[in-house]
């Protein structure tokens, strides 16, 4: 799941892609004021466990728990 998870990341990493955050096991692009573009559906809810899911938390908003493609890059080299 490493492999597909580091392939995915440098996939959306040369597509410009700068941060993410997880709803509802889905990856979506975190845009600021704009709406967010959903990315990667996981339906196996196996893949991205360290990302924290905003659906999760009450009240919760994806600036909160956006995470950089880079540092996620980082973790799994």
């Amino acid at each position: 799941m490493n492999e597909l998870e580091l392939q995915l990341l440098k996939m959306w990493a040369d597509c410009g892609v700068q941060e993410i955050f997880k709803y509802k096991n889905r990856i979506k692009i975190y845009r600021k004021h704009l709406p967010s573009i959903e990315l990667f559906y996981d339906l196996s809810y196996q893949l991205f466990t360290d990302v924290e899911d905003i659906a999760n938390y009450k009240e919760s908003i994806p600036e909160e728990h956006k995470v950089s493609i880079e540092s996620l890059i980082q973790s799994r080299s």
